[in-house]
């Protein structure tokens, strides 16, 4: 009986998986083969996939009314302007338990005053990094920082002794650049959030532009004196990030970073979310941003973002 070439070919195939007993080369690690019973691959055992990357971004632009209490730039005046706002994040995750993940946050803002005064508010752009090594099933060692800084020049507007109005820097790219950073432990909350605790921290903060000393009265600008362009800080901090889905179309994200310095009253940001999607394109969100430092103010600065527009996830 003749078999046909294509027939021998299948053959051959199918004695060579029987001779190694369903194995294969399947990956190669540092010029290494590694082989798997076929029967591993989709049960339990060693994974051959040894990393994984995974990665979201959402994008929104919309119409924001802004009610402001102790707000930074003096008066409390409701404005409403043009928001748009840019979430990415990425991470690695091993079959080893040890993840690396980046966040990086856009929010800008363009208002338009009646008086014809224009400014960027707000303007925050946030880059968190995250490395996990796990110790338990929901405990890990964790490196954590978090680096922020505006992009646009923000300015305000004063009047001087004639009665003049005059524009004052007192912001703009990479003044201040803030970057706070620990080690400590880190403890997950599966489809909830994560607590991370930095029994060993720093700040460190650069003011890029030195314009902003110009006016005589500032004898330091986010705790930075006069004479310098930097200040280090060593302390402990503590970061909270919540992020679940607390109905179908509602999403509540809270991000909270405390850094306490030994010697000063401790630091306070908060972000807190809440994201009502009304359809695939359509997304309302109710937004309140709250900050504490000595060094700009005594009180606690308060902003409400209320706001309604274009919705897209990928």
């Amino acid at each position: 009986m003749q078999i046909s070439e294509k027939r021998r070919g299948l053959f051959l195939l199918c004695a060579w998986f029987l001779s190694v007993n369903g194995a294969g080369q399947i990956l190669v690690w540092k010029d290494t083969a590694l082989l798997y019973n076929f029967a591993n691959v989709a049960g339990p055992g060693i994974s051959p996939v040894r990393f994984r990357l995974t990665g979201e971004m959402e994008y929104s632009l919309s119409g924001t009314t802004l009610l402001f209490l102790n707000g930074r730039q003096g008066d409390n005046i409701d404005v409403v302007s043009l928001f748009q706002h840019l979430k990415f994040h990425a991470q690695i995750i091993s079959c080893r338990h040890v993840r690396f993940s980046n966040t990086f946050v856009h929010d800008l803002g363009i208002q338009y005053f009646f008086d014809s005064i224009s400014r960027f508010h707000p303007d925050e752009n946030t880059l968190d990094s995250r490395l996990e090594v796990g110790i338990t099933k929901n405990l890990s060692f964790t490196v954590f920082s978090n680096l922020t800084t505006r992009m646009f020049n923000s300015w305000n507007y004063v009047p001087d002794p004639s009665g003049t109005v005059r524009r004052v820097l007192c912001g703009s790219f990479l003044t201040p650049l803030v970057w706070t950073f620990s080690i400590g432990l880190g403890l997950a909350f599966p489809g909830q959030g994560n607590l991370s605790l930095g029994v060993s921290a720093g700040k460190f903060t650069w003011i890029r532009n030195r314009e902003v000393f110009n006016q005589p009265d500032i004898p330091e600008f986010y705790g930075v004196p006069r004479e310098k362009s930097t200040l280090f800080e060593y302390g402990l901090s503590l970061h909270l990030l919540i992020d679940r889905d607390l109905l179908k179309r509602v999403h509540w994200n809270c991000d909270l970073l405390v850094f306490k310095n030994f010697r000063k009253p401790a630091d306070l940001g908060l972000k807190n979310l809440i994201g009502i999607r009304i359809n695939k394109f359509l997304k309302t969100s109710i937004q309140t941003r709250l900050n504490y430092e000595e060094e700009i103010s005594k009180k606690i600065r308060v902003e409400n973002l209320i706001s309604l527009g274009f919705y897209i996830n990928l």
